[in-house]
């Protein structure tokens, strides 16, 4: 992943909320709502995205064991 990417994500999720202005009641809910809303859309994919950083290295680990083992003999 380069930062580029994680840029592209956050403008991504940023062009797509809602203007605040469109709130219909105007007591401040529909903002807090869109604000709330936002946040888990931007970070909500960052435990999955751990998760395949946590993979990658115990796949690493892994090969580097099995390769240590292979030229072994």
């Amino acid at each position: 992943m380069t930062p580029r990417l994680f840029t592209r994500i956050a403008s991504w999720f940023e062009a797509r909320t809602l203007p605040a202005t469109a709130s219909p009641s105007g007591d401040g809910a529909w903002e807090q709502g869109n604000a709330a809303i936002a946040d888990v859309t931007r970070w909500g994919w960052l435990p999955a995205l751990s998760g395949v950083s946590i993979a990658a290295d115990h796949a690493a680990a892994a090969h580097r064991e099995k390769a240590a083992a292979a030229s072994k003999g």
